[in-house]
C-alpha cells in the first residue's frame, strides 16, 4: 500500500508538470455533477488492482448514472468488473458493448508496452467464463464481442453510441487506432472516457493524449488515471 501511494503521488505529479491536459474540475460539467447528490453503485470489496481503483470505479460509475447512456461501448472487458458497474448504474434500456480478444488468441502476436498487457489477457483468457456479470440479473444488458480492436469493424457503431471506455492495449498504436475509433462512434452528446493516463507504466497513453490534446480540450480527472472528453464537459 506503501509503494501504492509513492506511484499515485508520482504519477499525479507528472501529470500536472508534464500533461497538456486540462483540468477537469474546472468545467462546467463538474460543476453541474457537484451541484447535487448522485447516488451511483459501486462496489468496494471485489476489485482488482489491476483494473480500476475503488475511485476510479466509483466515478465511472457516477458519470453514468448523471448521463444515462442509452448505448455504451468498452474496449477492453478483462474480468468484466467495470462492464457490470456500467450496466448497474445505466438505464435498463441501455446497451453495453465489450469488446475483448477471442479466447484462443495468440499472446505472441500481442503488441505490448506495459508489463500489465500480456498479464490482463493472459488472466482474461483463463477466467472468460468468470466474469463478473456472468449469472448477475443484468448480465442479459452486456453483448460481449470478441476480436483485435485494431482490426474490429466498429462502423455499426458508429454515431449511435454515448459513452466509449478506453481500456484495451496500452501501446501507442493501439490507442491511437481505439481513439480514432471511438470518436467515429460518439453520438451527438456522447463523451470518451480513457483509462491508464499515467507517465510510470503506461507512457504511450500518456504522450498520444498529451498530443491530441493540441487539437481536442480534453480532461485529466484529479486523483485517478482517468482522460475524459465530450462536448458536453466544456
Amino acid at each position: 500500500m506503501f509503494l501504492f501511494s509513492i506511484f499515485s503521488d508520482i504519477n499525479e505529479f507528472h501529470q500536472m508538470a508534464f500533461g497538456r491536459l486540462k483540468d477537469f474540475e474546472e468545467t462546467k460539467f463538474f460543476k453541474q455533477l457537484s451541484s447535487h447528490f448522485i447516488f451511483a453503485q459501486s462496489n468496494l470489496f471485489n476489485r482488482d488492482v489491476k483494473v480500476t481503483r475503488s475511485m476510479e470505479t466509483h466515478f465511472l460509475s457516477t458519470l453514468v448514472k448523471e448521463l444515462n447512456p442509452q448505448t455504451v461501448f468498452e474496449i477492453g472487458t478483462y474480468n468484466g468488473f467495470t462492464a457490470l458497474h456500467l450496466a448497474v448504474n445505466s438505464p435498463p434500456a441501455c446497451r453495453i458493448f465489450t469488446l475483448d480478444l477471442p479466447p484462443d488468441y495468440d499472446v505472441g502476436k500481442v503488441v505490448a508496452s506495459s508489463y500489465d498487457d500480456l498479464l490482463v489477457i493472459k488472466l482474461s483468457q483463463q477466467t472468460i467464463s468468470q466474469r463478473f456479470y456472468k449469472k448477475h440479473p443484468l448480465e442479459n444488458k452486456i453483448t460481449e464481442l470478441y476480436g483485435d480492436s485494431a482490426g474490429f469493424d466498429f462502423s455499426p457503431y458508429y454515431g449511435k453510441v454515448d459513452i466509449v471506455f478506453i481500456d484495451g492495449n496500452h501501446s501507442f498504436e493501439y490507442v491511437k487506432s481505439d481513439t480514432e475509433n471511438a470518436f467515429k462512434m460518439l453520438s451527438g452528446h456522447g463523451i470518451i472516457v480513457w483509462h491508464d493516463f499515467d507517465y510510470i507504466i503506461h507512457k504511450d497513453v500518456f504522450f498520444y493524449l498529451n498530443d491530441l490534446a493540441a487539437k481536442y480540450p480534453i480532461y485529466s480527472v484529479p486523483h485517478t488515471r482517468f482522460a475524459i472528453y465530450g462536448k458536453i464537459i466544456i
